[in-house]
């Protein structure tokens, strides 16, 4: 993609006042252009043929052909980068770890309060599709396959042992059965502390490197920066108990995507200087790393241990 081109947005939703809504919104960022709608992924296959989308939005609970059962069969036509958007997605739901590994690279929970809670995520959505926008998503390609969503309340609230992380989140725990997990990261970047004395483990999911860029962004999620993260990490695992010279770090990702635009140019590596300056500035000990390369790394954090654990569906799994 040229740095002066678009990224073209396709919105799949039943609901048409989301996606006025969104399609309203998300054209006030100059970068990006709404080049369709869709009220089901049916129709949405049918226009990706025709509208060559760069990234998708998409809900989950939709006609004819729900979102997940969308993902499937897309992954198994040409993965495109696709956030979810959908009121069934909280972050240890078990449909959103169905969604992640159906091929999503991110998701946010559709807010309650109508339009104006639609509002409020438009400023994540500008910056989530643009690091979208450059996910290498070409090894999610898939034999295709059928999903149905759980037909009760109750199933669709099942809740899993582990805790997705998507762009922005940080994640603290103590829980001996609770394992902290991030999907695919490309360009980002994931930081992992640890004070083992206390148990305590976080993990935050980074997906720019100075907070300058938006600072309105950085005050409500710094889990999205480099330069902010490792310090609101710090603060909240000391307030949780630990002793400041006992924590220390972990990271991995900042591969160089396929995809690069505009000021997004190598932003994996941006990301990794970012951060190491940042461990630095705050004192925090940085004793392992995984950096860097061309892959997409999924990695996660299990109970009661200090490893961080890194898969790849082709090199397999290996810990730092």
């Amino acid at each position: 993609m040229e740095a002066n081109q678009k990224i073209k947005v396709l919105i799949i939703d039943d609901q048409p006042l989301v996606l006025d809504i969104l399609s309203k919104g998300l054209v006030r960022d100059p970068m990006i252009e709404v080049i369709g709608t869709a009220t089901d992924g049916q129709i949405g296959l049918n226009l990706i043929k025709r509208e060559k989308p760069d990234v998708i939005v998409l809900d989950l609970e939709m006609p004819k052909m729900n979102g997940i059962d969308f993902l499937l069969r897309l992954n198994s036509i040409n993965p495109i980068p696709t956030i979810v958007l959908s009121a069934l997605t909280d972050k240890d739901s078990k449909l959103t770890r169905d969604a992640f590994e159906a091929g999503a690279v991110d998701f946010i929970k559709k807010p309650s309060g109508g339009s104006q809670g639609l509002l409020d995520v438009i400023s994540q959505l500008w910056i989530k599709i643009k690091i979208a926008v450059n996910e290498d998503v070409h090894h999610l390609k898939t034999e295709p396959k059928n999903y149905e969503l759980p037909p009760t309340v109750i199933d669709r609230q099942t809740k899993t042992d582990t805790v997705i992380l998507g762009m922005g989140a940080m994640e603290y725990s103590s829980d001996s059965q609770k394992m902290l997990k991030i999907y695919a990261l490309g360009s980002c970047v994931s930081l992992a502390m640890f004070c083992p004395s206390k148990n305590i483990y976080g993990l935050s999911h980074i997906a720019l490197p100075y907070s300058g860029t938006d600072l309105e962004k950085a005050e409500e999620l710094p889990g999205y920066f480099c330069d902010t993260a490792p310090g609101e990490m710090l603060r909240r695992m000391i307030a949780m108990g630990c002793n400041r010279n006992e924590i220390f770090a972990k990271i991995a990702g900042g591969a160089k995507t396929r995809a690069e635009i505009g000021n997004y140019f190598n932003i994996g590596q941006k990301n990794i200087i970012a951060l190491k300056a940042s461990l630095l500035k705050n004192n925090i000990n940085l004793v392992a790393q995984d950096v860097g390369g061309d892959i997409s790394r999924t990695v996660y954090i299990k109970p009661n241990e200090t490893n961080l654990y890194i898969h790849h569906p082709i090199n397999g799994t290996w810990k730092i």
